[in-house]
C-alpha cells in the first residue's frame, strides 16, 4: 500500500549533492524565522502546541508527537525533540532511549486505530551534512514526518485526486479530530509500550517493587547497581555470602552479567562501591513472557455482556490484564468514519483486578472487538476477539422452579418457574423454555418444550419421586440455551380424586400449605440406579386402548362385508346363454310392459 507491491517493512537512506524541493522549502522557512525572531521555528512551534494542547498526540521527557496544523494526510504526525537538536548523531543516550519509547507508543496507537498493521511512510529531516556540515545550521531543528494513507478503515485509504492534485490538498479530518482519535485510545497502549520498552532495556526496573529485576531462564541477564552512577565500578556479592562474584576491575562498571540464567541464579544480590560502602540490593526473579490469553464472552441479557479470560501459559511473574473494547463498523458504510461513538473504551474489570470485565449498554445488533492484553515485566501479548450479542447471548437459568403433585392423578406433576432475575422481560425479548424430568432412580431424561411458565407432566411414574429441571433461550433462537436450573423434586399424588368438580369440568385443588419452618425437610430420594424397567401401565389407559381396538374392529368388519357384497353382485356368470341383466338394468323388459308402443 505504501510504495511496494509486496508489503514489508523497509528503510532507505538518501544522499544527494543538492537539497530536494521539500527540504529546500523547510530550510528557507526555518532560516527566515531564525533571522527574524532569533530562535528556531520548530522550537517555538513545539512550545506553542504544548501550551494549547489541541493537537498533541504523545509527550515524553525528551520528545513530543503532534498533528501539524498544515497536515493533509488523515493521520499525519510530526515528531520533535524538546531541545534544540540539528542532527540524529547529536542525541544523548537518554534521548535515544526515550525516542525508542515514544516511537513504540505512537506505532502501537496507529496499529490499534483500525486493528491492523498500520501502513505509513516516515522520514527524518536533519540539517544538511557533507561539504555543508560546517556551515551555520542553528536555524534547523531535527524532526520526523509520519504519512499514513489510511482514511476510514483498514481497507479504505485516501487518494489525492481532482481538486487536490490540480489546486489544493483537502483534509478529510481536521488536525484536532485526528489528535483526539489517537489520544483517546485506551491507556492500555501506553502500559503495553512501557512494558515492551522496559523488557528491551539492559536493566529493566520499570515494573513491580523497587529493587526487583526480572528475566527469562536460559537468557543472559544484566543486573544494575541501583545506588551508584552509571558506569561506576562496583563489587558484586550474593546476599549472605562473602564470595566475590564480580570485581570492580571487570570493566562492566555498575552492571553484573549473568550468562544463561537459571533457577539457581534467583535471589538477592548486593553491590558495593570501591570504599566498601553499600551501593544497593537487587533481587532477581525469573519467568516467561506472556502468551495470548484465552478469552470468552457471554451476554446474560440483550443490554450487557461480560468477558472472562485466563492465561494460556503460566509466566511465573507478576501479571496484569489490560482490557478495552470498541464497536465495529461495516466497511464502506457512512458510519465507518472515525468517531468517538465507536471507541475504543476501557472495559472495566469487575471487581478491579479480576479476570472479568463487563460492557454495559451494548447494542444488540452491533458487533464489538474485545482487546485483552496480558502484560508482565518481559512484554505484552494481545488477544482480539470479535463478538456480537446475538451469538453470545446465553440467559441465566430460570429461577424458582417448583414441582407439585396433582391430587387424584397418580401420573401427573405440575412444574412452574420464573424468568431469571437478570433478564429484563419485555414484549420484544421473551424467553422460551425446555423441561426435562425423570424418575430419580433412572438415568434417562424425558424432555418437553412448554408454552409458558408452567407445564403439567402427564406420564410420570406413579409412586416414584421425580427430578425436574428447566433451561431457557431467547424466543427467536438468538445465542444458545442457558445452563440447567438446579433440580427440583416431586412425587405424584396417591390420594383420591377431589370430590368437588366445579362447572367446566376442571378440577379444583387447594394449594398445598407451606411446611412449618421447624418441620424437618423431606428426605432426598435415593439416586441409586434401579434395575427394574419402568412400568408405564395404567388401568384407565388399558381400558381406553381396549375400547379403541373394539371400535376399530367393528368398523373393519362392516367395511369388509360391504366390499364382499358388492363384489358378488358384480361378478359375471360363467355359463353360456343369455346374460343376466346388468346391475342397473330393469328386471322386466320395456317391450313387455302394458301399453308399450310397437316400434
Amino acid at each position: 500500500m505504501m510504495g511496494c507491491s509486496n508489503p514489508h517493512p523497509h528503510c532507505q537512506v538518501w544522499a544527494s549533492s543538492f537539497l530536494p524541493d521539500i527540504a529546500q522549502r523547510e530550510e528557507r522557512s526555518q532560516r527566515a524565522y531564525q533571522n527574524q525572531h532569533g530562535e528556531p521555528l520548530l522550537m517555538e512551534y513545539g512550545r506553542q502546541e504544548l501550551l494549547r494542547k489541541e493537537r498533541l498526540v504523545l509527550t515524553s521527557e525528551h520528545w513530543l508527537v503532534l498533528v501539524p496544523f498544515w497536515a493533509v494526510w488523515p493521520f499525519q504526525t510530526l515528531l520533535l525533540p524538546r531541545r534544540h537538536v540539528r542532527r540524529l548523531p547529536e542525541l544523548t543516550p537518554a534521548e535515544r532511549d526515550d525516542l525508542a519509547f515514544i516511537m513504540k507508543k505512537l506505532l502501537t496507537k496507529y496499529d490499534n486505530l483500525f486493528e491492523t498493521s498500520f501502513p505509513y511512510t516516515m522520514g527524518w529531516h536533519g540539517a544538511p551534512t557533507g561539504s555543508e556540515a560546517e556551515a551555520n545550521w542553528d536555524h534547523w531543528q531535527l524532526h520526523a514526518h509520519y504519512y499514513p494513507p489510511l482514511l476510514r478503515s483498514a481497507t479504505v485509504r485516501k487518494f489525492m485526486v481532482g481538486y487536490e492534485m490540480l489546486a489544493q490538498a483537502q483534509r478529510d479530518l481536521t488536525p484536532e479530530q485526528m489528535s483526539s482519535s489517537c489520544s483517546g485510545l485506551s491507556r492500555v497502549l501506553v502500559a503495553v509500550a512501557t512494558a515492551l520498552v522496559s523488557a528491551s532495556s539492559s536493566c529493566p526496573q520499570a515494573w513491580g517493587p523497587p529493587g526487583v529485576q526480572y528475566g527469562q531462564p536460559g537468557r543472559s541477564m544484566t543486573l544494575c547497581c541501583p545506588g551508584v552512577t552509571a558506569g561506576a565500578p562496583v563489587s558484586w556479592f550474593r546476599d549472605g555470602e562473602t564470595r566475590l562474584l564480580q570485581g570492580p576491575d571487570s570493566g562492566l562498571g555498575h552492571e553484573l552479567v549473568l550468562a544463561l540464567a537459571d533457577s539457581t541464579d534467583e535471589g538477592t544480590y548486593i553491590c558495593r562501591t570501591l570504599d566498601g560502602a553499600l551501593g544497593g540490593m537487587v533481587t532477581l526473579q525469573l519467568g516467561y513472557p506472556p502468551a495470548r490469553p484465552i478469552v470468552s464472552c457471554r451476554a446474560a441479557d440483550y443490554e450487557n455482556f461480560s468477558c472472562t479470560w485466563s492465561p494460556s501459559q503460566v509466566s511465573g511473574l507478576p501479571t496484569r490484564y489490560l482490557t478495552s473494547y470498541r464497536k465495529k463498523t461495516v466497511p464502506g458504510a457512512d458510519g465507518q468514519r472515525v468517531s468517538p461513538s465507536t471507541g475504543p473504551w476501557p472495559c472495566p474489570q469487575d471487581p478491579p483486578g479480576a479476570t472479568r470485565c463487563v460492557v454495559h449498554g451494548a447494542e444488540f445488533w452491533s458487533q464489538y472487538r474485545i482487546n485483552v492484553t496480558e502484560v508482565n515485566p518481559l512484554g505484552a501479548s494481545t488477544r482480539l476477539l470479535d463478538v456480537s450479542l446475538q451469538s453470545i447471548l446465553r440467559p441465566d437459568p430460570p429461577q424458582g422452579l417448583q414441582v407439585e403433585s396433582v391430587p387424584g392423578y397418580p401420573r401427573r406433576l405440575r412444574a412452574s418457574w420464573m424468568y431469571p432475575a437478570s433478564w429484563p422481560r419485555q414484549p420484544h425479548f421473551l424467553l422460551k423454555f425446555r423441561l426435562q424430568y425423570r424418575p430419580v432412580q433412572h438415568p434417562a431424561w424425558s424432555m418437553v418444550e412448554p408454552a409458558g411458565l408452567e407445564e403439567v407432566i402427564t406420564d410420570a411414574v406413579a409412586g416414584l419421586p421425580h427430578a425436574v429441571r428447566v433451561s431457557a433461550r431467547d424466543f427467536l433462537d438468538a445465542g444458545t440455551w442457558s445452563a440447567w436450573s438446579p433440580e427440583a423434586w416431586g412425587t405424584p399424588s396417591t390420594g383420591p380424586l377431589p370430590k368437588e368438580i366445579p362447572a367446566g369440568g376442571k378440577l379444583y385443588t387447594q394449594p398445598e400449605e407451606n411446611p412449618q419452618a421447624d418441620s424437618p425437610a423431606p428426605p432426598r430420594p435415593s439416586l441409586l440406579p434401579d434395575p427394574r424397567p419402568l412400568d408405564h401401565r395404567d388401568p384407565l389407559e388399558q381400558m381406553a386402548i381396549l375400547a379403541s381396538l373394539g371400535i376399530f374392529s367393528f368398523l373393519g368388519l362392516v367395511a369388509g362385508a360391504l366390499a364382499l357384497g358388492l363384489w358378488l353382485r358384480l361378478k359375471p356368470d360363467g355359463k353360456e346363454g343369455s346374460q343376466k341383466p346388468g346391475f342397473l338394468a330393469p328386471m322386466i323388459p320395456v317391450d313387455k310392459l302394458p301399453g308399450a308402443p310397437s316400434l
